[in-house]
Order: structure tokens, then sequence, then C-alpha cells
């Protein structure tokens, strides 16, 4: 053992590479752990994406064709769009507050104020204020005339100028 460890020792600039073997060896390992929990939680988005709100995602996929197959040069487009759920809805509530007033142990007034918050029911089913979309999680846009880089540009800016959101990812592809 002392025998190795001299020559290691010998070896110009050691510490370094032990550093590097050591590095790799930990990315390694992070990189193996992250690669196998990513790819199921990107399978469970997927299938509750899928399964959850296809009219919401199947509408805006429509609406975003028809825009984009007028763009100049851009010829067949075909879209999808993924989103995280179902959004959010508002709800209609009834709020009754209710004041007492109390006499105190010392003579003092107490009041106390209760706020009863029911959901208001229409038909047999919630009263709905508004809903909110759900959130886009990107968007594919497959152009046979995409394969022009300005044709690509213009496509992207169409797209981002519809859906007003600079952080969902947006992908241009070229088809056929």
């Amino acid at each position: 053992m002392k025998k190795l460890w001299q020559k290691i020792k010998q070896i110009k600039h050691w510490e370094i590479y032990a550093t590097v073997i050591v590095v790799v060896i930990m990315l390694g390992i992070y990189l193996s752990s992250l690669g196998g929990s990513k790819k199921s939680n990107q399978t469970e988005t997927v299938s509750t994406v899928t399964e959850s709100n296809s009219t919401y995602a199947s509408q805006l996929e429509s609406k975003l064709e028809s825009v984009l197959g007028c763009v100049a040069g851009a010829g067949h487009v075909a879209v999808m769009v993924m989103t995280d759920g179902e959004g959010t809805a508002e709800l209609a509530y009834d709020v009754q507050e209710k004041t007492v007033e109390q006499a105190g142990a010392n003579g003092q007034a107490i009041t106390t104020t209760t706020v009863d918050k029911t959901v208001v029911i229409k038909n047999g089913s919630p009263m709905v204020l508004w809903k909110n979309p759900p959130a886009m999680i990107g968007i594919v846009v497959v152009a046979t005339g995409a394969s022009d880089v300005s044709v690509r540009l213009n496509l992207l800016h169409a797209v981002q100028t519809l859906i007003g959101d600079k952080n969902v990812p947006i992908q241009i592809l070229s088809g056929i």
C-alpha cells in the first residue's frame, strides 16, 4: 500500500487527477438518480394533461393552426399545446356576517363577528363566476414551410404574440 501511495505522489499534479475522478463519480451518481425520477414525472404529467383538459388545449390548437396557416410560406401547419391540468374556477359564495354583542365579566361589551361563507348552488351544481385556463407547459408547431428561417421566425413571433406568455417554451419544426 505504501508503494502505491509513493507512486501516486510521484505523478505530477496527482491532486488534480484525484479531484477530477471524484467529481466524475459524483456527477455520474447525481445524473443517474436524476434521470430515473425525471422520466416518471414526465410520464405522469403527460397522462394528466391528455386526460384532464383536452377541450381547452384542442380549442387553442385549432385557433393557432388557423392563424399560423395564414402566415406567408408556412404551408400546412399542425399545432400541439400541452397544459398542466384543468385550470381553476372561481365559485360564487353567499357571505353572511353576524355580529353578537355580549356583556363581559367586568361589565364591558364584547362584540363577536362571525362570517358564514357558503357556495351558491344553481340547478344542482356550484355557480361558477369565471374559469381560469390551465397553464401552458409547451407548444410544438410543425409547418411544411418552416425550413425557411424567415417563415420559422414569423411563426415563432406569431405564437408568442397570441399566447402572451414568454415563459412558455415554443418549438417550431419543419414538416413534410
